[in-house]
């Protein structure tokens, strides 16, 4: 499989970072991933606005324009022979080689920008999953969730224990208890037949179905604690990829609804 790596189309077994990259020693970078379906990029302006905006407040000196990226990328899947598959389409920008031990960066610094491609099954809505609440609680006004970066530490650690228990995935609380998100997507549920998700004031990340969603007037944006699950009648997860019902918060069950269905309905005509 072909990959990308600073300006070049190479071999991925053959391609390799240094091992002083600030990314792989500081988790100083970000990354991006895409969806590409039915021979297009899903939703690649929203992708492209989010990977600029991560650039800008990491203050990565790094500039690729909508056009470009969108260029790279399609021809990377076309080396792949990929174009009539799903695929996850992986960007990922790091600091680069450090140039000297410490936090300290200087804004010169070369980057490694590299992106990579996996080959999807056609079923874009998998089973439902189980998900229980991660007592490692997400700070609502940290940085790291204003911006798609590869520090991930705490997302592993709650996903693991959760799956330690018999569940599936980790469901992350802020510091209020207020439900923010999973350990790799959005969180949405339904109240009354009315469709909602947490605000990203409460540390969500912005993810891109869930800001097409809510552009779309097919959600609307409202905080809920833990303690209010019994009000809850459906629950289900979005990222870039696809969606996913949940059948179990805890010890509370949950079925897949008529909302639910709708949504994935709505999003499989974009491709999701």
């Amino acid at each position: 499989m072909k990959v990308y790596l600073n300006n070049k189309f190479i071999n991925g077994n053959d391609a390799s970072i240094n091992i002083k990259d600030r990314g792989l020693l500081l988790g100083d970078s970000i990354f991006d991933t895409l969806l590409y379906n039915n021979q297009k990029i899903i939703l690649f302006d929203y992708h492209y606005e989010r990977f600029k905006k991560s650039i800008s407040n990491s203050y990565f000196d790094f500039k690729l324009s909508k056009k470009n990226l969108k260029e790279i990328i399609l021809k990377l899947i076309r080396i792949n022979n990929l174009q009539n598959h799903r695929v996850s389409i992986r960007c990922t920008l790091t600091r680069g080689n450090a140039k000297k031990r410490g936090l300290d960066f200087e804004l010169s610094h070369q980057v490694n920008f590299f992106i990579t491609t996996g080959k999807l099954s056609k079923e874009a809505n998998l089973k439902p999953v189980k998900i229980s609440a991660s007592n490692i609680k997400r700070y609502s006004n940290s940085m790291l969730v204003k911006n798609k970066t590869t520090n991930y530490f705490e997302n592993i650690q709650a996903k693991y224990i959760s799956q330690k228990k018999g569940f599936d995935d980790a469901l992350i609380l802020n510091e209020k208890n207020n439900l923010c998100c999973c350990s790799s997507s959005n969180i949405f549920y339904v109240i009354s037949n009315k469709l909602f998700t947490p605000s990203i004031k409460e540390g969500a990340l912005d993810g891109t179905v869930r800001r097409y969603l809510i552009e779309k007037k097919k959600v609307a944006v409202k905080s809920i604690s833990l303690n209010n699950l019994e009000d809850i009648s459906e629950i289900f997860l979005t990222n870039s990829i696809g969606l996913r019902s949940v059948s179990k918060v805890n010890n509370v069950s949950f079925k897949s609804g008529p909302i639910t269905e709708k949504t994935i309905k709505f999003l499989k005509k974009i491709g999701i």
